[in-house]
Formats: C-alpha cells, sequence, structure tokens
C-alpha cells in the first residue's frame, strides 16, 4: 500500500509540472502571427491584356496591378477558364515596393466547343481572373487575399500549338466556296520551303527552325476556285515556339486571278550568334 500512495503521488506531482508549464508558454501559433487573430485584408487588384482574341493552346501575357506595395516580392496567381469549364494557372510577379507587375498564362488546349465559317471566332470564350497571392515574407498578424475584375477574351476557330519553328494555319470566309492554298518562299524566291493544299478549309504548315537559313520569308495564298464577286477576309495565324500568337489580317479582293501567287504575310527568322537562339521577328502584312 505504501508503494502505491507513492507511485500515485509522484504521477500527480510529474501532471502538475506539465500542465504549469504549459500555462507558461505562449499561444500556439502557424506562421507569424495566431491565425485565430490574424486580420484578413482582401486587395482588389485590377488584370489587364493587349490581347483580346487568342487560340486554344497559345500564351497569353498579362499586367496585374495591386492597390499597394510590399516590402517584399509578390507572386500572384490567376486562373483562365475556357466556356467549356477546363481551366490552367499562371503567374505574375512584382517585385517589393512595386504595385505592378507582369504575367503569363497557357490556355487549355483544346475547349471543342470553336465552330463555323466565319474566321472571327467566339467572343467572350475565355475568362482570367486573380485568385491567389503570396508574400515572400509574411506581414505579421495579417493574411492577404485577392480578388479582381474579369478579363474576357475572345477564341479564334483553331490555331496551332508550340512546336519546333513557327507553326502557320491560313484561315479564310466561306471555305465551302473559296478554295486557297498556302505556300512560304524565301524573300530571294529561291525555294518554296513550305506549302499546303489540302482542299479544306485550314491550310497550315510547320516552318521548321532546323535547316532553315536565317533570312526573310513571305507567306503566299494560291486561289484554286473562289467566289468571283465576294471578298474574302483572312487570317494567317503564327504560334511562336514560345507559345505566343501572332495573327496577320486581310482581304482578297473580288475577282483576284486563280492560279496565281500572291503574298499576304511575311516574317523574319533570326539566330543570335552568342546562345545560338532563334526567334521569329517583323511578322506582319505584305
Amino acid at each position: 500500500m505504501k508503494l502505491y500512495n507513492l507511485k500515485y503521488i509522484l504521477a500527480i506531482a510529474v501532471f502538475g509540472l506539465l500542465f504549469t508549464a504549459c500555462e507558461d508558454d505562449d499561444p500556439i501559433t502557424a506562421g507569424i502571427g495566431d491565425p485565430l487573430t490574424k486580420e484578413v485584408i482582401n486587395l482588389d487588384a485590377t488584370i489587364a491584356s493587349d490581347i483580346t482574341i487568342t487560340g486554344e493552346g497559345n500564351v497569353v501575357d498579362f499586367t496585374v496591378t495591386l492597390p499597394q506595395s510590399f516590402n517584399s516580392a509578390v507572386t500572384v496567381t490567376a486562373r483562365a477558364t475556357l466556356d467549356n469549364g477546363n481551366f490552367t494557372t499562371g503567374t505574375a510577379e512584382i517585385d517589393a515596393g512595386a504595385t505592378t507587375g507582369t504575367g503569363s498564362i497557357t490556355l487549355s488546349p483544346d475547349d471543342s466547343v470553336i465552330d463555323g465559317s466565319t474566321i472571327d471566332g467566339i467572343a467572350d470564350a475565355v475568362s482570367i481572373e486573380l485568385i491567389g497571392i503570396l508574400l515572400d515574407e509574411l506581414v505579421p498578424d495579417t493574411t492577404y487575399t485577392i480578388s479582381s475584375n474579369v478579363l474576357s477574351l475572345g477564341l479564334y476557330p483553331d490555331t496551332l500549338p508550340a512546336a519546333g519553328g513557327l507553326n502557320i494555319l491560313f484561315d479564310w470566309d466561306n471555305p465551302a466556296v473559296n478554295d486557297l492554298d498556302l505556300e512560304v518562299i524565301d524573300r530571294a524566291f529561291t525555294s518554296i520551303f513550305e506549302s499546303s493544299g489540302t482542299g479544306s478549309r485550314f491550310e497550315s504548315d510547320l516552318f521548321q527552325t532546323t535547316g532553315r537559313a536565317d533570312g526573310i520569308y513571305d507567306v503566299y495564298y494560291t486561289i484554286f476556285s473562289a467566289s468571283p464577286t465576294e471578298d474574302i477576309n483572312f487570317n494567317v495565324l503564327f504560334t511562336l515556339p514560345d507559345g505566343r500568337l501572332t495573327v496577320v489580317s486581310g482581304v482578297i479582293p473580288a475577282g483576284s486571278a486563280a492560279s496565281t501567287r500572291t503574298p499576304i504575310a511575311t516574317f523574319e527568322k533570326s539566330t543570335d550568334a552568342v546562345t545560338g537562339v532563334t526567334s521569329y521577328i517583323n511578322i506582319g502584312n505584305l
């Protein structure tokens, strides 16, 4: 009985010491400050882009503007949602002391809703908004959330993905009547480097980076058959190796001669002598 009482007294004493130690400690915290007492501040930010229409799987550059700056760098997350519900995310980086930064987001590669004969695509088929913010250095006792305007973009009927060169897609009005072909020829007109004549809508070809000399190249169309009484609006959609899209638009006048090559767009292939990186520049109309 004495041994049992001694064990019982020792257990009570140890428990009391533990209880006293816990009473003296600071409250349990997660990160900086008590999560139960942190102030939550929502930042009403702005997202903007020079791009108004793009393609599935292409890259969209955007700018983020915050209502205040911070003492550390900030990462802001954007979400792009297509009209079928598919979504992707991208980020923008904002330097310490700044309120504006830039970022990019790659759209989901397959929306599967774009159709029809118009080359204009569908308006407001993509919604991009800001959904998250992360500070490199936390602010004590403060949690930041973010909200923003919704950036709406259109989608072209079709574009090509990034590949090992300049991916070119040719689209035009009323393909049920108008049948056009596509060629890429160097400015000196020494060789036909790419050609596409499928007899259907969307002529396309990949101008490969390897095996192509630096220089200026022109894109030509040839009319296989067309209505003699209607102008033909067209787009030449260039997908750069990084997934960004450049579009050249124009009009083929009604009654243009068939079976005659006509230049409509141009680009230049340029390789950096030091880094060996190839760029496609000076894309535009002819």
